[in-house]
């Protein structure tokens, strides 16, 4: 028996992104190719006080160290690489020049908002087909794995 539908899989990829895509601000969203460090439409419309602190100065390679063991432990590994190529998300290599602070925070501790929210985090979605999970990690942790990226980006990321 035929069916009406000769291709589940684009399809079901369509549905997805539709239903992830619902509840946003309707603003137009944003080509994500800026140049320069992005910040997105929740991280602005989040404007307050983070509960950690943007690092400043050199990497610092204990935190760093403790960073690159959450990234393995909380799973990242499985969807994200640090300069190897893209996986089911993307390469995180970089990301601390082309984020700001604020918007890779809220993306790391809250992504199911921003997915809802944000115009970067919608684009991301869209090419990926697969939402960030919510690997509820704390501002502490956050911190340790942003610094980890930092120090595998080879710079200090933005000031």
């Amino acid at each position: 028996m035929k069916t009406r539908f000769s291709r589940p899989v684009p399809l079901l990829s369509a549905a997805l992104v539709l239903v992830a895509c619902g509840g946003g601000d309707g603003s137009p969203g944003t080509d994500g190719a800026d140049a320069g460090p992005a910040s997105g439409d929740a991280a602005a419309a989040q404007a307050t006080e983070l509960p950690v602190s943007e690092p400043t100065g050199p990497v610092d390679q204990a935190l760093a160290d403790r960073g690159a063991q959450l990234f393995k432990s909380r799973g990242c590994v499985s969807c994200h690489t640090v300069g190897g190529g893209r996986r089911v998300g993307p390469d995180l290599e970089g990301v601390a020049e082309r984020r700001d602070f604020e918007w890779t925070y809220h993306m790391i501790t809250n992504p199911d908002s921003m997915v809802r929210n944000d115009s970067i985090a919608r684009e991301l979605l869209s090419e990926y087909f697969t939402p960030m999970s919510d690997q509820n990690v704390k501002p502490d942790q956050f911190r340790a794995i942003y610094e980890y990226l930092r120090s595998e980006s080879g710079g200090p990321g933005p000031s």
